[in-house]
């Protein structure tokens, strides 16, 4: 099979030709030497088994298969043209898609800017963003259905890259009646006889997690109560006042009326990873990442709820 490359340029130099109706006037508009530009259309038409100029003392003309051949030709070479540079778009990560996996919200935090400064760099990419647990998260990028996820904690995956992104500090999140909610900062000694509200999910046991460690510092035994609802369902059960919880700020979407958060004095940070594939064939995916790697250094951090890099997140 003839190299396709080397058949695309001979087709160019063809339609040079019949475009300028000479050999010579073809040969000067690119800048190759006539002879060279001859030879490469007279091995097209060996090939072809076909003549595809008529040769005539005022310069070229195509013959009837020629023209035939030429018009056929062209549509293809253009599909094809605009294939390949499709392609080589694809391969660079200017074009194609970004499935995204989330546990919070895309409002808070340093994501809205790190997506928005991606999209600047890429606008071919379409970003496609999807909501989910923990583990929901994990398991698509290690089935391929999705292409990167912010996720709590530092996971280690088999299979997968991650690199911290930011800490933020746990707040109490109280109803705005409850005499904590007057505060700007409580102690964990003042939560010891407080019940908390957790979700069933990754977030959820860090917080039972986080609670169970701070108050056996006051040999206290914490008051949790195991909830299977979603985040604004247990938002509304502490506003409804059955109990208080801890949330991280970038993980509430919504603004909750009935709802006051409270500093922690000593309070733990949570912290937020990118994870990913380390066999991603997307582009796009190293893209991104080498933007995370060059943003986020893996240095301590500076302070409390900040960015890696930048003092934006307070």
């Amino acid at each position: 099979m003839p190299d396709l490359a080397l058949d695309l340029r001979y087709l160019r130099y063809a339609h040079l030709v019949a475009e300028y109706g000479s050999f010579r006037r073809a040969a000067q508009a690119i800048g190759v030497n006539q002879s060279t530009l001859t030879r490469r259309v007279q091995l097209l038409e060996r090939r072809l088994g076909i003549i595809l100029f008529e040769r005539r003392r005022t310069g070229v003309a195509l013959t009837p298969l020629g023209s035939h051949f030429l018009q056929e030709a062209r549509i293809g070479a253009e599909q094809l043209h605009r294939a390949v540079k499709e392609l080589a778009s694809l391969r660079a990560g200017h074009e194609g898609q970004l499935r995204i996996g989330l546990m919070g919200t895309i409002v808070q935090g340093p994501l809205p800017e790190l997506l928005a400064s991606f999209r600047t760099s890429y606008p071919g990419i379409k970003i496609r963003v999807e909501e989910a647990s923990f583990d929901d998260n994990l398991a698509g990028i290690s089935r391929g259905r999705l292409d990167i996820a912010f996720v709590i904690g530092e996971p280690q995956v088999e299979g997968c890259d991650a690199i911290r992104i930011w800490d933020e500090p746990l707040l109490v999140a109280a109803p705005v009646e409850h005499p904590i909610a007057k505060n700007f900062a409580v102690r964990w000694r003042d939560l010891a006889d407080e019940t908390f509200l957790i979700s069933s999910d990754a977030f959820g046991m860090k917080v039972a997690e986080v609670i169970g460690a701070q108050l056996r510092r006051f040999g206290r035994k914490p008051h949790i109560s195991l909830q299977r609802v979603g985040r604004d369902n247990l938002m509304y059960l502490v506003e409804e006042g059955f109990g208080l919880t801890l949330a991280a700020k970038s993980m509430l979407g919504a603004t909750y009326p009935g709802l006051q958060l409270v500093s922690v004095k000593a309070a733990d940070h949570f912290c937020w990873s990118a994870v990913w594939s380390n066999s991603s064939t997307n582009p796009a995916v190293k893209n991104l990442t080498r933007q995370l790697r060059q943003q986020y250094q893996p240095s301590p951090l500076p302070g409390a709820g900040t960015w890696r890099t930048h003092d934006r997140w307070r």
